[in-house]
């Protein structure tokens, strides 16, 4: 077998010995750096099978690295591409490359000064009619209706005939008029410093909340929400900040210190979600790193308790409860950023969709603002590799510890 010069010899070395033994080795053109995906939703396969377990997904035009090539079971043919330690993809699904191997880093932001990959729209009227072209709109020539609140993320504006149409990613075109704009929140956490910790960090929960000059005394000004708070002490039910004032501690909200659950290790990475407090904290070991506001269920949706783990991480994914008939109003949103599944379908993604952090309004999962859902995204184990919009942990690589509280 010829193998990619674009990879270190120390490296096939110990990749070579994760080629399942029982796998053929076949040749492969010298002149081959990387391989090409040409289909979209190219599965990587622990192994050469279409039954082994998967380990990810890959953008169309990502080159990857060439491992090897191996003789498997069900692609076309028979021939796999070894990219990495236990990782396959079907020979079919890519093409040879002479170039090294590449990929953007998804999701990818597009807009200069963007907080999220996209552009989200929700449809402002309930019955909104959706159509296969622009043209269709002026013959009522409808394809969809789409319900009042779906979220919607658009890829194109074109005006038509005098009329603003908006294209979905799904290729459906919706007049813009019915539509309303999503304004991300530009809310973020802040980093767990010597200079800055985790006692003094907090949050203003309330719009408007009285800052006093003492406890129950004059009010001095009043607090804009999720304005970030210094706090140096608490005394009769406020806080204390760092010029002397006070809060009452019902306007604020801030971090509880927590111990690593027994499943973590000395220096490993996990995730503390305090319901209660409606904060999430990452750690590393017994050592905080980073601490944001967030949403998460309501009661009747609560983010489920106890020790889990990142089973799945993905770019983007659709979320909706359409096949729900226990709820007044279904919803459905397209391409929500930065998403990572601890509890079945409940995780962490950014929510684009409102600035509520601080307080429980999701229908089960944690919300958090698009700049802390990137910074969690890319903190969490395993990291997305480069052009890989899906990576499912394993036993080599396993899902960074989540603990809901």
């Amino acid at each position: 077998m010829l193998l990619s010069r674009a990879v270190p010899l120390t490296t096939l070395l110990l990749l070579a010995a994760a080629t399942p033994a029982e796998a053929q080795r076949l040749a492969l053109p010298a002149w081959v750096q990387s391989v090409e995906v040409t289909r979209g939703g190219t599965t990587v396969r622990a192994r050469p099978t279409t039954q082994s377990a998967r380990r990810g997904t890959v953008q169309v035009g990502t080159r990857l690295p060439v491992i090897g090539r191996v003789l498997g079971e069900g692609c076309p043919g028979g021939e796999w591409i070894q990219i990495g330690a236990d990782a396959f993809v079907c020979e079919t699904l890519v093409r040879y490359s002479p170039s090294p191997p590449a990929g953007d880093q998804l999701p990818r932001l597009e807009r200069e000064g963007a907080l999220t990959p996209r552009m989200h729209a929700f449809v402002a009227t309930d019955g909104t009619w959706a159509y296969a072209r622009p043209r269709d709109y002026f013959t009522d020539r409808w394809v969809e209706s789409l319900g009042r609140g779906f979220g919607l993320a658009i890829v194109e504006r074109r005006d038509y005939g005098g009329v603003e149409m908006a294209r979905t990613l799904g290729g459906l075109w919706v007049p813009a008029r019915e539509l309303r704009w999503a304004r991300p929140s530009d809310f973020h956490g802040a980093e767990v410093t010597e200079e800055a910790p985790l006692s003094s960090i907090g949050w203003v929960l309330r719009e408007r909340a009285p800052i006093r000059e003492r406890p129950g005394g004059p009010v001095r000004e009043r607090a804009t929400r999720l304005t970030r708070l210094h706090i140096v002490g608490e005394a009769r039910g406020h806080v204390e900040l760092a010029d002397g004032t006070f809060l009452a501690v019902r306007d604020v909200t801030r971090p509880r210190p927590a111990e690593p659950p027994d499943e973590v290790g000395e220096a490993e990475r996990w995730i503390d979600v305090d319901t209660q407090r409606q904060v999430v904290t990452a750690y590393v070991g017994a050592q905080p790193v980073y601490v944001t506001a967030v949403s998460t269920g309501r009661a009747r949706t609560a983010t489920p308790r106890g020790v889990h783990r990142i089973w799945v991480k993905l770019a983007e994914d659709d979320m909706d409860d359409l096949e729900r008939e226990d709820v007044s109003e279904n919803y459905a949103i397209q391409a929500v950023p930065w998403v990572q599944y601890f509890a079945g379908s409940v995780g962490f993604h950014a929510a684009f969709w409102h600035d509520r952090f601080g307080n429980p309004r999701s229908h089960g999962c944690v919300n958090l603002s698009p700049r802390d859902a990137r910074w969690l995204f890319e903190f969490t184990q395993p990291n997305l590799p480069p052009g890989w919009d899906a990576i499912l942990p394993h036993d080599g690589a396993r899902g960074t510890v989540v603990r809901v509280r």
